[in-house]
């Protein structure tokens, strides 16, 4: 990566979590997440404030976001749709089954989580909204990359696969018959490939053109979730994801195997 690139890459990282907060930030504790310098996280702080993507408090001197970054969200897609759709259905199957809930929508090389809900359980096991999750290593990335357009399905041919796991899988072939196994089966699993010790499933969600604009997922411990997936489990995931496709117009979900009981 080039120096140049690097620096993009940081400065991108701290408008994102800024984003993401529910406040402010300081200095330093820029710096820290970012992994930079103080002065380092300054000039890239003065990049964004002078374009308008982030401002400073004059009393507190602390950052948030700035006009520019409200005008961008406003010529992005509108996303809340989904959300907003989607969320009751994911709350009655978080109660249901205790498991975090998560939906993502597919961008360039990975599965950006829209909203995610936490479990019921003592010790929460989830992931972030805004998070950006592999490809080749998440339950909800396989889903794109096994029911998405033909871009999607094409990107395994050049996919990154780093092992970020000892379970993660980097063999390009092995990782084409387990996408072909996922459209067979309907839903995705990535046990420990993400990280050691939990697992997810994920199931696709179609909209009234019977196309691909999300990927519902269950993640949980290893303990929670087993691999392979309980049979009950399995038909919980295949019946959200019919809710949720339902729910966007997609009455008879392609690739979806029917299962005797839904468990959502």
């Amino acid at each position: 990566m080039s120096d140049t690139v690097k620096a993009s890459s940081v400065t991108l990282d701290i408008l994102e979590r800024i984003a993401f907060s529910s406040g402010a930030y300081g200095v330093t504790e820029i710096a820290r997440f970012a992994g930079v310098a103080k002065s380092a996280a300054h000039k890239h702080l003065m990049t964004l404030v002078q374009h308008g993507f982030v401002v400073q408090d004059p009393l507190t001197q602390r950052y948030r976001l700035g006009p520019k970054a409200w005008l961008l969200s406003r010529n992005a897609p509108d996303l809340d749709d989904i959300a907003t759709v989607a969320e009751p259905i994911m709350i009655e199957a978080r109660n249901a089954l205790g498991l975090a809930v998560v939906l993502s929508i597919p961008i360039p090389e990975s599965a950006f989580v829209l909203t995610a809900l936490p479990s019921t359980h003592s010790i929460e096991i989830g992931v972030r909204t805004g998070s950006q999750l592999s490809l080749h290593a998440s339950a909800q990335g396989k889903i794109f990359l096994a029911f998405g357009d033909e871009l999607q399905r094409r990107a395994i041919d050049l996919l990154p696969m780093p092992k970020i796991t000892r379970s993660t899988q980097t063999d390009r072939e092995a990782l084409r018959r387990e996408i072909a196994q996922v459209v067979r089966d309907g839903y995705a699993s990535a046990p420990e490939q993400s990280l050691l010790g939990v697992n997810a499933l994920a199931g696709p969600v179609f909209n009234y053109q019977q196309r691909l604009i999300a990927a519902v997922g269950l993640i949980g411990s290893v303990q929670h979730i087993e691999h392979p997936p309980k049979a009950e489990l399995v038909s919980a995931l295949l019946g959200l994801s019919r809710k949720l496709s339902a729910a966007f117009g997609c009455d008879i979900p392609p690739h979806l195997p029917r299962r005797d009981k839904d468990e959502t």
